[in-house]
């Protein structure tokens, strides 16, 4: 592991360095449409929980500035259970003040081999603060299942900073409770290559702080329409 440690330090380094609005506390502009997929490979030894493959499929339409529709695809627990949810977000208050903010709902179903299907309800916040070359933001849900009937949460805080047109890096703390109660959390520091205003490549490295504290990196494309 010490060429992955060596690379997760380099892109903690290079987030430091003194980015463009990011989805959640920003709206989509109207008839835009974002896609983006990947998840994470060359894992350490024993990665399980909370860093394993957790392929991802992500979805937004802008379909006015008022209201942004998406669909959210990801597994957990070594990719036994999938979950997707259809959502839509729309800003809370000014959306030109320095500090944005936004709220979704959202409705979709857990599936795993070993339960039935399990349907939720999923509510969010989110939070945005744009500055001259980056940004920062704080995007929180909530989800209710109705078998479990309990309520799950989720929180991100993310840094970004794009120091060229073309180079942007983030720095994300990812955190929330698992399918079984137990609480992770990771770090995800990533380079972000711009090849044209319409794509985009974004190569991290992940980190359990949790669990087993295994590692991988991680690759997401990104398409703007």
């Amino acid at each position: 592991n010490g060429l992955f440690m060596r690379f997760l330090l380099g892109l903690l380094w290079l987030a430091m360095l003194p980015q463009t609005a990011w989805p959640g506390a920003w709206p989509r502009e109207e008839g835009q449409l974002f896609i983006s997929s990947g998840g994470n490979f060359l894992l350490s030894d024993g990665a399980e929980l909370p860093v394993h493959y957790d392929p991802t499929f992500y979805l937004e339409y802008g379909l006015s500035d008022l209201l942004t529709l998406g669909i959210d695809y990801h597994t957990a627990d070594l990719g036994r259970i999938n979950t997707g949810f259809v959502f839509g977000r729309f800003p809370l208050g000014d959306t030109g003040a320095r500090d944005r903010f936004a709220a979704s709902i959202g409705y979709g179903a857990r599936v795993d081999e070993f339960n039935p299907k399990e349907t939720l309800l999923q509510g969010g916040l989110f939070w945005g603060r744009g500055y001259p070359s980056g940004w920062y933001a704080l995007d929180y849900t909530a989800t209710y299942g109705d078998i479990s009937e309990e309520f799950r949460s989720k929180a991100d805080l993310t840094w970004g900073h794009n120091y060229t047109d073309r180079w942007t890096t983030t720095l994300q703390l990812q955190t929330g409770e698992g399918f079984s109660g137990d609480v992770y959390a990771k770090i995800n520091p990533a380079i972000i290559f711009t090849f044209n205003e319409r794509n985009r490549v974004s190569l991290g490295a992940v980190k359990g702080l949790t669990g087993d504290e295994g590692s991988a990196l991680k690759l997401n494309i990104w398409s703007t329409f």
